[in-house]
This record gives C-alpha cells, structure tokens and sequence, in this order.
C-alpha cells in the first residue's frame, strides 16, 4: 500500500466529527510487558499482560456548538463516549483500518497568544477494548 498524507485522518468523538479543526492526532497503545527473569535466564523474560490506549490531539479551537470545544468540555465528568481514529480518511477496508473505542476525558486545555490562533490540547484515555476493523 502507498504511504499517504496525514491529511486524511478522520477523528470522531461522541459521533462528532472535529478532523476539521486538528492540526495533529496521536493514538497510542502500550502493552503490560513483565519481566519474568530467574537465575538461569540467559536473557531478558517477559509475559505479555493486558494493554491501555489513549489518543491525544491539537487543534485550532473552534467554539461553534457541535464542534470541538463542545464536544470535548461537555466530556467532563463522562462516563466514556465513542472514538473513531481513522488514519486513512476512509470507510473500514483491509488496507484502510478504523480503531474505535470508548474514551475518557483525561486533560483539556486551550491557549491564546498575540498573533497566533487560539488552539487546543486534549487527550483521552480508553475505557474499553480497542477494535481495529477492517470490515
């Protein structure tokens, strides 16, 4: 498959899109690796535990109602809501994967300065499984 550009990711949280507004967007997930050395290891043992997962993303602010801002300041306090991480702009095919889970609100923060645009850092944090589909 072609490498393509980062432009066409699509991000959607609690059904919302906000793609429009992301200047970048980061989907991270780590795996419990424990270390399970003994005397007569020869070199590093591990056993592979149980995953976390997170998203992080920039943006330029937009405070319209049912965009960004919204989208994420009404996350405080959630419970969880829906995140769909598509790197390749395109619906789930075998070589276009979509990620989706349930997130949570971990840090929200919004900055302004003189002759810059008003942007933003959010990231989350998952509450579920993490489902690649590609189907």
């Amino acid at each position: 498959m072609a490498k393509i550009a980062g432009n066409k990711l699509n991000v959607t949280l609690n059904a919302v899109a906000i793609e429009d507004e992301l200047t970048g967007a980061e989907l991270k997930l780590e795996e419990e690796t424990i270390k399970v050395d003994s005397l007569a290891s020869v070199g590093p043992e591990r056993v592979v535990a149980n995953y976390d997962w997170s998203m992080s993303a920039d943006g330029n602010a937009d405070f319209a109602s049912g965009q960004g801002d919204a989208t994420i300041f009404g996350m405080v306090g959630s419970s969880g809501v829906s995140l769909g991480f598509d790197p390749t702009g395109a619906s789930a095919a075998p070589n276009d994967p979509n990620y989706d889970g349930t997130v949570v609100l971990k840090s929200y923060s919004i900055k302004a300065g003189v002759g810059q645009p008003v942007q933003y850092k959010a990231e989350f944090e998952g509450t579920s499984a993490l489902a690649r589909n590609v189907a």
